[in-house]
């Protein structure tokens, strides 16, 4: 069965709490540091921070 368009889900007029995840590749560290490579992906906490914000700003129309 096809999932529901998020226009269909949420009504953009409304403001919704949202929980998201995201699921990685072959056992890639999305945040931290990596077992494996030993290589740290804290940059990437900054970035989502600095996009949720620009998104959160009033569109003007």
């Amino acid at each position: 069965m096809a999932r529901l368009a998020r226009a269909e889900v949420f009504n953009p007029s409304e403001v919704a709490v949202l929980h998201l995840c995201a699921r990685v590749v072959r056992r890639c560290f999305l945040f931290g540091v990596d077992p494996v490579t030993g290589k740290n992906h804290d940059h990437r906490k900054i970035w989502i921070e600095d996009q949720l914000r620009l998104l959160m700003q009033p569109t003007s129309t």
